[in-house]
């Protein structure tokens, strides 16, 4: 191999499992050539990941070679598996004989089958600092500060790098263990703020580091972090969090301050199958990484997605992701793109289904598979299946209420959906309008327990009948907030 000493493996970047035979390898290879070739995609960095393809290819696909690579590859990385598991809740199982169509609403809980073993697998993370002249003083100092204290709560086995970016990135530190935390806090001191954000060259580099390490039985993971905004290169960034999750890297996105594009950075963690999120002060920045190393290292899938094949008549009319973050998940040709799967914090997703005009008997509404890749030596991709059903009772069945968290999990749609719509009438000039919703999300947050983003959202709708402005980090903060709802705050990881 001619990457120096580091075993590279070859089956984790063509992207197949080491049982596939001659033509999934030749395919899997022709595959990633047309993305990643520089004839065909002539931007900085795919000079690198062809070289990595084409030597991944020329050992593979020689019989000799792959043999010889095969007694390596096994002496290093051994075996297991794992499988997933549903809980299904309508809210109702009952439904009347109408001539008319009518909603059904299907709350879909994906988590392990069984218990989560306690090892976990070693995490590969790659830090992407911006560090644009706004990041200047607290801002960046506190990343510093915060970079240093996540190296030191990673485990044996885990390795680290860390990238800057302004209008052009670097690596500050090469994904490597970090023993010498002294060494780490060295380089990061060189770190100053100037020139401006391009997000891209930054995502770009992270990325790099991370795919030549791929390899079985390693977690990858990138977060960025960001105060500004990129211009230009957004599509470029949206295609590199595609390109990720093909290649089973995620990416999440934070945000600090105000000046930022938040719908961007919503788009790259969501299409990598990462989290997106907001830090109000540099205060925070330490808490937030730790707490997302919390989350990382619960995980126990990745690439999960969801396909739903509805009845005839049956239509989907909306299917929202409730957690680990409430959000419209990706749309796929397939399905939907869910992301990550955690063993202590499942995935909940709610279907809405508008059913025709049913006759009396056994309904069949829909048919749903999840595959998620289990994290793994090598990973395994695994799937369940199950079928939505009720019946269609005549006369006047009893109403019944939804179950609890059929009707929590509702709720929490209707605020995401309200201040979104509440945000977009204050910005159109309807205030009166914006304030009135806002006024009513406060009341279900009340409703919900919520009473912290209940009273802001009152303010909040208080401070726009008076005629005063709302800031940019009010939205900001209410936004974000109201998406974790149903997710309990996570654990720091390694304790404080």
């Amino acid at each position: 191999m001619s990457m120096g000493e580091e075993f590279l493996d070859y089956y984790a970047i063509l992207g197949v499992p080491p049982s596939a035979d001659a033509e999934e390898i030749k395919k899997a290879y022709r595959a990633l050539v047309r993305k990643v070739h520089p004839d065909v995609a002539p931007k900085p960095g795919t000079s690198l990941l062809f070289r990595l393809v084409h030597e991944a290819y020329s050992v593979l696909s020689d019989p000799e070679q792959r043999a010889e690579y095969d007694r390596r590859w096994q002496a290093r990385w051994g075996s297991r598996g794992s499988s997933l598991r549903f809980h299904l809740l309508l809210s109702r199982s009952s439904l009347p004989v109408l001539s008319a169509s009518q909603i059904l609403y299907a709350l879909l809980t994906i988590e392990p089958s069984r218990p989560h073993a306690s090892s976990r697998l070693p995490l590969h993370l790659c830090l992407v600092i911006d560090r644009s002249n706004s990041m200047r003083g607290e801002r960046l100092e506190q990343v510093k500060t915060a970079a240093l204290e996540l190296a030191g709560h990673l485990e044996p086995g885990d390795r680290l790098s860390v990238v800057a970016f302004h209008n052009r990135a670097e690596v500050i530190w090469p994904l490597s263990p970090v023993g010498e935390r002294h060494r780490l806090s060295m380089r990061l001191e060189t770190l100053t703020a100037e020139g401006g954000t391009e997000i891209y060259q930054g995502l770009l580099l992270g990325f790099q580091e991370l795919f030549r390490a791929r390899q079985a039985g390693v977690h990858s993971h990138l977060i960025l972090l960001t105060d500004g905004r990129t211009y230009g290169d957004e599509d470029q960034c949206r295609a590199l969090a595609d390109q990720a999750r093909e290649v089973g890297i995620g990416i999440s996105a934070f945000g600090i301050g105000e000046d930022w594009n938040d719908a961007l950075l919503d788009e790259i963690a969501a299409r990598s199958g990462g989290i997106s999120g907001y830090i109000a002060s540099p205060q925070e920045i330490r808490q937030r990484f730790l707490e997302h190393l919390s989350l990382l290292q619960d995980r126990y899938g990745e690439d999960a997605r969801l396909i739903v094949e509805p009845a005839e008549g049956v239509l989907v009319t909306a299917l929202y992701q409730i957690t680990p973050e409430l959000r419209v998940p990706p749309r796929e040709d397939s399905g939907w793109y869910l992301g990550a799967l955690q063993a202590s914090h499942p995935v909940r997703v709610l279907i809405e289904f508008a059913l025709p005009p049913l006759e009396p008997g056994f309904l069949e509404v829909a048919r749903l598979k999840a595959r998620a890749r289990i994290l793994g030596n090598p990973p395994q991709l695994d799937e369940a299946e199950l079928s939505v059903r009720a019946y269609a009772l005549p006369g006047e069945p009893l109403m019944v209420s939804p179950p609890e968290p059929v009707l929590e999990a509702l709720s929490c749609v209707v605020i995401y959906r309200m201040q979104e719509q509440a945000w977009a009438d204050i910005q159109a000039g309807r205030r009166v309008a914006g304030a009135q919703k806002l006024r009513q999300i406060g009341t279900r947050l009340l409703e919900l327990g919520a009473n912290d983003l209940a009273q802001e959202a009152l303010a909040t709708a208080t401070r726009l009948l008076q005629g005063r402005s709302v800031s940019r980090s009010q939205q900001l903060a209410l936004k974000y907030r109201t998406r974790m709802l149903m997710l309990p705050p996570p654990e720091p990881g390694g304790g404080s």
